[in-house]
């Protein structure tokens, strides 16, 4: 398999590539990034054969949608799959003067207003047409309906009512029109695959930072019944935000903070196995999900052309059938799940 391979989404005719980007670094959320670095980012990506682009209002407020547009705009819109988020409309501040924004570094001045309802949704999807200066979007999905940011179970559940009785109404009238191919949810916690399903009928999930070589967990439970209930999934977060690329050190990162003693030692583990086949273990966490039949895509985010293009090695690199056999072997992934080759 090589990243110019293509898996279809669900039961849709949708067909997206094996591996694609994302913008939330170039919307600045580990560091700021100036514009001619964005889209030489941008050129890496294209040049080196990358057809699918992630993005979202909420990634630098606006900004990654506008540099995804700027990137893109001009481009045969055929050749290339766009997907975005709703969940999220942007307003201008009520105090322009003293706006800071408390995530991203160097975002637009744009204050963050979650909703789920029907118009809410029919306004995000509109203004990231605009946004991003393109009249097509391939995929949308459902952005951060999570604990993450409502922790309290009734404000959740709430959302949760006004998605399914109003805001997924605009989702499905989208797709049935053809506005968009397909429509899915990001997922951060494990257990809200099962949480939509539940209420709605998706054609695909985004899951981040959870099935990974660090995290399995969620394959048979969620991942599996998402798959027969005719729902693809794309996978995110490969390196679980940074530990499974750089290998465990004093600054290695773990769900955006220091990575814990036992994600460490872990890490190690899989990192010797790795140093014996000879192979760099960020290989394998960027190839690992494909493995899974239900699994359409990995998405990795990037803030710079060396990040692009150390990517596109990594996932095309040889990974030994050894080193899955000996990961098994070892007990270093849940004995339920794919692994590439067979092993």
């Amino acid at each position: 398999m090589t990243h110019l391979n293509k898996r279809r989404v669900g039961q849709t005719k949708l067909e997206v590539p094996v591996l694609g980007l994302g913008t939330a670094p170039l919307g600045g959320i580990y560091a700021r990034v100036e514009e001619p670095d964005a889209q030489a980012t941008f050129r890496a990506a294209w040049e080196g054969g990358l057809r699918l682009y992630d993005t979202a209002p909420w990634y630098g407020l606006g900004r990654a949608e506008h540099r995804t547009g700027a990137a893109l705009r001009d481009l045969p819109r055929d050749e290339f799959t766009l997907t975005t988020k709703v969940g999220r409309v942007l307003r201008a501040p009520r105090d322009r003067g003293t706006f800071k924004s408390a995530v991203w570094q160097a975002p637009l001045e744009f204050e963050v207003h979650h909703a789920f309802d029907y118009d809410s949704i029919m306004r995000s999807y509109e203004d990231s047409l605009q946004r991003l200066g393109i009249n097509r979007i391939d995929a949308l999905y459902i952005h951060d309906l999570d604990r993450g940011y409502f922790p309290d179970e009734d404000t959740l559940t709430g959302k949760f009512r006004e998605l399914e009785s109003s805001g997924y109404r605009a989702l499905e009238e989208l797709k049935r029109t053809g506005e968009v191919s397909a429509i899915g949810a990001g997922i951060n916690e494990p257990g809200f695959i099962a949480r939509f399903l539940d209420v709605m009928s998706l054609d695909l999930f985004l899951v981040a930072s959870r099935y990974t070589l660090l995290e399995q967990s969620i394959y048979q439970s969620e991942i599996v019944p998402a798959g027969a209930r005719g729902a693809s999934v794309v996978v995110g977060g490969v390196f679980n935000s940074g530990v499974l690329a750089t290998g465990p050190s004093d600054t290695a990162k773990y769900e955006y903070a220091s990575a814990p003693a036992h994600v460490i030692e872990r890490v190690t583990h899989l990192t010797r196995v790795a140093e014996a086949h000879g192979i760099r273990l960020a290989a394998a966490a960027l190839q690992f999900p494909l493995a899974a039949p239900e699994v359409a895509s990995v998405v990795f985010g990037a803030a710079n052309e060396r990040e692009v293009s150390d990517n596109l090695e990594l996932f095309n690199s040889v990974v030994p059938a050894a080193f899955w056999s000996d990961l098994r072997a070892e007990g270093l992934v849940e004995a339920d799940v794919p692994l590439p080759g067979g092993a």
